[in-house]
């Protein structure tokens, strides 16, 4: 049996790990499983507080439904918990009327208070089948382990708001290139729409002005979606599955095509059956801000490759243009929000949403350039 020193020794590691944790996720999943290492429970939940009820945000032995039960603050031992802030120690659940039952064959129930600066911001639950499992040094160590992930959770909370601020602020600064891109577009697309509504119009004025129209509204689209993909703070939810990378990637190089017309030739090679986790619709805007930059990097024409492929256990996926380069100066800014390199359109949002949906996955991106001979971007998927 793990003696206390032992035990402590792991607590004082959560405690530095809580520290660096940058998500929600990280501290909570870390949390229940370093706990689990140390006081051997069966089933835990960690419920945190949203108004009167405690919505379940990690658990371990627990069946879904029970997990997805919402307990107020005048139901059950974790509610009374939570209500009071106090810890509650069950020896034998069967002879508590408090106790509700998440699992089967529970018999002992240890409640902690998730607790900042005096308030309670949610309830740690840990149980046994056996009766009589936890003892006090246990509660004072879960005690111990629930006041450093509140901490945490409440420095990434603060680091988020601080972000959203600074991102609004940004927003608040860029405000008048965001209404000049809009209103060039709302602009050609009147003017499209008038000449469009005369009888007199060619056919082949008619096909180059409804693709002026489509340009515009995908311009507007894209604005406004960058917009809202920046503005969002901490990990992104990312509707994840495993798919074929060939499905997003063919359509993107069919638009690259689109934007670069007769200038520029598309090429694109797809290791056969390559397929990766990924949130679709995400990974599909990464490709196409980064097609896009490669085309407007070449307004003399050139080569825009894309291929995907694994090595060393790792899919690399890379976009390459044989365009004009990034300064060596600029290549580390590229990544900053409003940085435009000198381009007359977009809000300088691009890339940065890009690395931002890239992090989101967990993957890496890098960049190679040499002015004059072209870029590489290339995306690490693991």
């Amino acid at each position: 049996m793990e003696n206390m020193d032992d035990k402590l020794e792991k607590v004082n590691f959560l405690g530095g790990y809580l520290a660096s944790a940058r998500s929600e996720d990280q501290i909570l999943d870390m949390a229940i499983h370093i706990t689990r290492d140390i006081l051997g429970f069966d089933h835990a939940i960690i419920r945190l507080l949203e108004g009167d009820a405690l919505l379940s945000k990690k658990y371990i032995g627990f069946p879904r439904e029970a997990a997805d039960i919402i307990i107020h603050l005048d139901e059950g031992i974790s509610g009374e918990a939570a209500r009071n802030g106090k810890s509650i120690l069950v020896e034998d659940t069967t002879k508590d009327p408090r106790f509700i039952a998440g699992v089967e064959n529970c018999r002992s129930e240890l409640c902690v208070p998730i607790k900042y600066d005096e308030k309670t911001i949610g309830i740690f639950n840990v149980e046994s089948e056996q009766a009589a499992f936890f003892s006090e040094s246990d509660k004072r160590l879960l005690e111990t382990l629930s006041s450093q992930m509140a901490a945490a959770l409440a420095a990434t909370r603060l680091r988020e708001e601080l972000a959203k601020t600074e991102k609004l602020s940004i927003l608040g600064r860029m405000a008048s290139s965001i209404l000049h891109d809009i209103r060039n577009d709302i602009h050609h697309l009147n003017i499209s729409s008038d000449l469009l509504s005369r009888k007199d119009v060619p056919p082949e004025r008619v096909v180059k002005l409804a693709g002026l129209v489509k340009k515009s509204a995908d311009n507007i689209y894209a604005l406004i979606e960058d917009i809202f993909d920046f503005v969002k703070t901490g990990r992104a939810t990312l509707v994840k599955k495993e798919s074929l990378i060939a499905e997003t990637l063919e359509p993107v190089a069919e638009q690259a095509r689109e934007l670069g017309g007769n200038r520029v030739e598309v090429k694109l090679f797809v290791e056969p059956g390559l397929a990766v986790s990924m949130d679709r619709r995400r990974f599909r805007r990464v490709m196409l801000n980064l097609a896009r930059n490669g085309v407007e990097a070449m307004p003399d024409g050139g080569t825009l490759t894309i291929t995907a492929k694994k090595a060393d256990g790792v899919v690399k996926v890379k976009v390459s243009d044989t365009g004009v380069g990034i300064p060596k100066s600029n290549l580390a800014k590229i990544w900053e929000p409003l940085f435009t390199a000198g381009k007359k359109d977009g809000a300088g949002l691009g890339m940065a949403i890009v690395k931002q949906i890239v992090e989101d996955h967990g993957w890496s991106i890098g960049v190679e350039s040499e002015e004059g001979k072209g870029t590489t971007f290339t995306v690490r998927m693991g």
